[in-house]
């Protein structure tokens, strides 16, 4: 968090007559503060760059859901329960992800907006499927089956002003090896934008993400990807212009994470197999589990079956520390769930976390090997990933421009709690819970002196 903020937040000064402030929050996804000198070269995200700028500490878990819920509600995930991208799904080789928006257990902004009438939008954001508070929905959600499951499904949790626009752009969306929304996602934004002037709008692009997990930190096609966002957050820039909102919106860039590079994957399940924790059938599929481990990118969240009693609990702890004593297993500390509650505002139905040593991947499958290692042939997975501790490895971005950004201001640091509070504090709202407070030192009227 800051060092200046406010822990109890004002209302944000008036607008003056006809200038109410539109907000409008753009999520480059694993974009972190060493990719700003190159983002500087980029002409559109450089002038969001040119206003306010800093490193935002992520909250625990580093991955896009729970950082992406904490930059709608200023809470960790303790008080907003997304508590990984994935659900527990033992014996589930491809698990539901958080899409709902109910799941999330405090405010949200969008809820915070409609109860002042302001109108609410988003597109491609994480966790607003079925939003019951979000005007113009349009949620990040697909179905691995192909393009005609996912827009279905697309369709289902788009709130009814947003189907309009899946059903306007829907030939946007590509289906290449996986789901492919940049394109997608930019069109639906511009297009509300120049139809809805909606007073807030989060959009998600995830590219650069995608190319750095399979091509690594620093490639070239993570290069393009920058160049590729930057295109289309240009187009989202020119659409405020069209619309005539331009000098009346306060614009963010935001990120969730850094990377960190992948050297091995590690399959904890396999070896709860080996030991009789996980049962498989005949198959080879599980049939009954008394622990398990459910992969959050560089660490992984130690499960209990609820029915197990204490014995098996015990057995179950004696074996994490046996790993994190054997070099040959890349654990490199469990932090039980009192301590991460504590230290990182993270809670969930869990003992606790293990964190993997220097770049280990945890993945949920429990067959193959338990260890695979990136000079091994058959190594087909990642190649670079988060899910870290915050304060490991490069931080996220947080800037922002507009009319009530003092223009030039770069800051140390904030967290991503902060920047939800800086949001409500510029659309005059307030959380009635916050893990963060205003980052002071970007506004032009400072928080201490509105």
């Amino acid at each position: 968090m800051s060092d200046t903020v406010l822990t109890e937040p004002p209302a944000a000064p008036a607008a003056g007559p006809g200038e109410r402030r539109h907000l409008v929050v753009l999520s480059i996804d694993a974009m972190s503060v060493v990719d700003v000198p190159f983002a500087r070269t980029l002409p559109n995200v450089a002038r969001v760059l040119a206003g306010a700028w800093g490193g935002a500490e992520a909250i625990y878990p580093t991955v896009t859901y729970p950082n992406h819920t904490a930059q709608t509600t200023a809470r960790t995930a303790a008080g907003h329960g997304i508590y990984a991208n994935e659900k527990l799904s033992p014996g589930v080789r491809a698990p539901e992800w958080f899409w709902d928006a109910r799941d999330i257990t405090c405010p949200t902004l969008f809820d915070l907006a409609g109860e002042r009438g302001l109108t609410s939008a988003s597109v491609g954001w994480p966790v607003t499927g079925w939003s019951p508070s979000i005007d113009i929905a349009v949620p990040e959600i697909w179905d691995r089956a192909g393009l005609e499951p996912t827009l279905e499904v697309l369709h289902e949790a788009s709130s009814p002003r947003g189907r309009e626009y899946v059903q306007r752009h829907r030939g946007e969306i590509s289906w290449q090896r996986k789901h492919v929304f940049g394109r997608f996602n930019t069109s639906v934004a511009t297009d509300i934008i120049r139809r809805e002037q909606p007073d807030v709008l989060f959009v998600h692009l995830v590219d650069v993400d995608s190319a750095r997990h399979a091509t690594g930190r620093f490639t070239d096609e993570a290069k393009e990807a920058f160049v590729r966002v930057d295109g289309w957050v240009g187009e989202i820039l020119d659409a405020l212009e069209e619309a005539g909102i331009a000098e009346r919106t306060n614009v963010a860039i935001v990120s969730d994470h850094g990377h960190v590079e992948v050297g091995r994957c590690f399959r904890a399940n396999r070896q709860l197999a080996e030991r009789g924790f996980v049962r498989l059938d005949a198959a080879g599929e599980v049939s009954s589990w008394d622990a398990w481990v459910h992969g959050c990118g560089l660490t992984g969240q130690l499960h209990l079956h609820p029915e197990a009693d204490d014995a098996t609990r015990e057995k179950i702890l004696a074996l994490v520390q046996e790993w994190v004593a054997d070099p040959e297993v890349p654990v490199q500390a469990f932090h039980p769930l009192t301590r991460m509650r504590a230290d990182y505002g993270y809670a969930g139905p869990f003992l606790g976390v293990l964190e993997g040593a220097s770049g280990t991947n945890f993945q949920n499958l429990w067959e193959g090997r338990s260890l695979y290692g990136r000079f091994d042939a058959d190594y087909t997975f990642l190649l670079s990933q988060h899910g870290h501790l915050p304060e490991q490895d490069i931080q996220p971005v947080f800037a922002m421009v507009g009319p009530d950004i003092a223009a030039g201001t770069r800051f140390t640091s904030c967290s991503i709690p902060d920047e939800a509070a800086t949001f409500a504090h510029l659309l005059g709202l307030r959380f009635p819970e916050a893990d963060g407070a205003p980052v002071a030192e970007i506004l032009r009227v400072r928080a201490q002196e509105a």
